[in-house]
């Protein structure tokens, strides 16, 4: 069976940051180290085919080490991803390898830059003409929307451990953890494919402002991907936009 995939990335940098933090790995793009985001969103309409990958990064470190973070992140997964196009490579292998080569680079960008404080997270669906991968790092997310039921694929690593008020929880894992330390797994999902199945990736920007009843309920409302990702954005400003905010939607059609 051959699907067709429709997707849609947009970024904000919110109501309150003074910068974009936040990247992503888009139809084998992504953004500059010093952005805005996105005022259009950029979409894609064509037939699934194996090796497809989509992303987002929301970067660490205060000062510009995040977006240096994230950046160093997306533009890796471009150079990775071109680099293992010569080869058969089965899949959670594929990932394990493609996941230590992005946290290197963040590593070494730290390194560079003498800094101990930089990470990223990292959320990524990587497709095949038959099934959905999803692996992540950290807390942005990957859903999966079918047939009314509004799913979290992804893994949040975060530590339960109570916190002070109105502080979120740190990270157990995320990109730019030294190998040396500690060696950074990342958590992988494997599932099916369904004609009109809906992925959402996001960094925490969407997820802080809206419920999973929110975000749902405009999924099921858009037009297509473009809309969508733009109502998710509006709701997300609207609710107070706290946060730098990054989806992607995709459609399987």
């Amino acid at each position: 069976m051959r699907y067709l995939i429709e997707a849609s990335c947009r970024s904000d940098i919110g109501k309150i940051r003074k910068n974009n933090e936040d990247n992503f790995y888009f139809d084998g793009k992504c953004l500059e180290p010093d952005n805005e985001g996105l005022k259009h969103p950029v979409s894609l309409f064509e037939p699934l085919k194996n090796g497809l990958c989509v992303a987002v990064f929301d970067g660490m470190g205060g000062e510009k080490f995040g977006e240096v973070a994230s950046f160093a992140a997306a533009r890796s997964m471009q150079q990775t991803e071109r680099k293992f196009a010569d080869f058969f490579i089965p899949e959670r292998k594929y990932l394990h390898r493609l996941t230590a080569q992005i946290n290197n680079a963040v590593v070494n960008e730290a390194k560079r830059l003498q800094t101990n404080h930089m990470g990223s997270t990292m959320v990524a669906l990587y497709f095949t003409s038959r099934n959905a991968y999803v692996c992540n790092l950290g807390d942005s997310r990957a859903y999966r929307f079918r047939d009314g039921e509004f799913l979290q694929l992804s893994q949040d690593h975060v530590d339960n451990r109570p916190t002070s008020s109105g502080k979120k929880p740190a990270l157990t894992r995320h990109l730019g953890i030294d190998p040396e330390e500690m060696v950074v797994e990342p958590y992988i999902a494997k599932g099916d494919l369904k004609r009109g199945d809906y992925y959402l990736l996001c960094t925490d920007g969407l997820t802080d402002m809206l419920t999973n009843f929110e975000i749902s309920d405009i999924i099921i409302n858009s037009k297509d991907t473009e809309e969508c990702v733009n109502r998710l954005i509006t709701a997300s400003l609207a609710k107070g936009g706290k946060d730098n905010v990054t989806i992607v939607v995709c459609k399987i059609i």
